[in-house]
């Protein structure tokens, strides 16, 4: 400071004027930097360094107001001393905010996050002893992203028929429990599926009777035989014979599976499957088919704003099962989705899933093709860690269960 003083002498107009505008009403302004030659009482007499200190001090301050060079050296000055902000906080925060509308603007241009269909297919129990692809968007993870998944999946069944010498009579839940890898590769994804299985008596069944009952929904079978009983029976007409115990908790069938992008814009991808299930499950428990099954597929998904779609198209071919007796058959499966963005961390999915029967049984109403009906969501919990749910109906009865419900964990890593 005393250097700046020494280049920088006040100006003497200036000092008086600042001396006279700071003094009191009854005290004469201060002249030309001159010092009153009476001071108050206890106050001790500036000295000329103190004097010159003050000027410069005021001088400094007024120049800085009026000098625009001297202002911005002030700026950097006060700018370099404050210590940096932190602003990632708010750019987490900004991530999430929704973009300003602009009038005009084709919103169909614009593409948000999304996550897929819920990732399921038809969980009736002798749809299970066969492949299937559960339903997924086109797009592929990026070379080196890796998921890991855990899904649970739950379905009640009741199927009481005798048709033509056929017996079928199907009273139980299964759950299927599955943990998926996947990992993304210069050239697409693949992905393992170690799913294990469990037949049980359940306790679903009066959940689902009242739930029929207060929608107004067919209540089929259910009030006509024990809630949560146990049956896993089907002869057909040529002496084949399917009776499986209950409580068999198991490995079921493994699969891997390959997805490789066909096209890809900024609002569209369509893509191709093709999957290979191993017969690991035991079939004399009802955990698997005891062949060797091979699917190709088709995924084709839409996104923008709002709103995304999803379709998917497979072929699944059967192996030879180890049910003897009974016929398999290679069958079209597919499904067709619409995704809503509901906030930043909420999506919501309508769904339609449909496949062929894949066992013929010599009953009209199990073989036939199935429809069904889902409702769900996914929920971002993290960054990267999703959760998905759903409820599934059947649309056409005894052909997907009457009820099922899934759950999905999925962590990108």
């Amino acid at each position: 400071m005393h250097a700046w003083a020494d280049e920088a002498s006040p100006d003497p107009e200036m000092v008086n004027f600042i001396a006279g505008e700071l003094a009191p009403d009854n005290e004469a302004p201060v002249d030309n930097g001159a010092v009153s030659e009476e001071t108050e009482p206890g106050q001790e007499e500036s000295t000329e360094e103190d004097a010159a200190l003050e000027s410069t001090n005021e001088h400094y301050s007024d120049t800085a107001t009026t000098e625009e060079p001297a202002a911005e050296a002030v700026l950097s000055e006060d700018i370099a001393q404050e210590p940096e902000q932190e602003v990632s906080e708010g750019l987490a925060i900004l991530k999430d905010q929704e973009p300003e509308e602009v009038a005009g603007e084709p919103r169909e241009l614009e593409v948000a996050r999304f996550f897929g269909p819920l990732p399921t297919r038809n969980q009736h129990p002798l749809h299970l002893m066969f492949y299937n692809f559960p339903a997924e968007r086109a797009q592929v993870l990026c070379d080196g992203d890796r998921e890991f998944v855990f899904r649970f999946e739950g379905s009640s069944d009741i199927v009481k028929k005798a048709e033509a010498g056929t017996i079928v009579d199907l009273d139980l839940e299964c759950w299927y429990y599955t943990l998926e890898y996947r990992r993304g590769t210069p050239w697409g994804e693949l992905s393992v599926q170690v799913p294990v299985r469990d037949n049980t008596h359940g306790f679903m069944d009066n959940i689902i009777d009242g739930w029929h009952g207060l929608l107004g929904l067919p209540r089929g079978d259910r009030p006509d035989y024990p809630a949560n009983d146990y049956h896993f029976f089907v002869r057909n007409s040529d002496g084949g014979v399917l009776n499986f115990p209950s409580d068999r908790f198991g490995l079921a069938d493994v699969s891997l599976a390959w997805k490789g992008e066909i096209s890809r814009s900024p609002g569209s991808t369509l893509a191709y499957r093709a999957a290979v299930k191993l017969p690991t499950g035991d079939p004399d428990d009802g955990l698997g088919s005891g062949g060797a099954d091979f699917g190709v597929g088709l995924a084709y998904e839409r996104v923008a704003y709002r709103w995304a779609g999803y379709a998917n198209l497979n072929y699944i071919i059967i192996g030879d099962p180890d049910f003897a007796g009974f016929e398999a058959n290679n069958i079209w499966t597919g499904s067709v989705a619409c995704e809503y963005r509901l906030r930043p961390t909420w999506w919501l999915v309508g769904q339609v899933n449909f496949a062929q029967y894949p066992l013929s049984t010599g009953t009209g109403t199990l073989d036939r093709d199935s429809n069904e009906l889902l409702f769900g969501f996914h929920k971002l919990l993290g960054k990267r860690l999703l959760f998905s749910g759903g409820f599934t109906e059947d649309m056409r009865t005894d052909t997907a269960p009457d009820f099922g419900i899934i759950g999905e964990l999925r962590w990108r890593f």
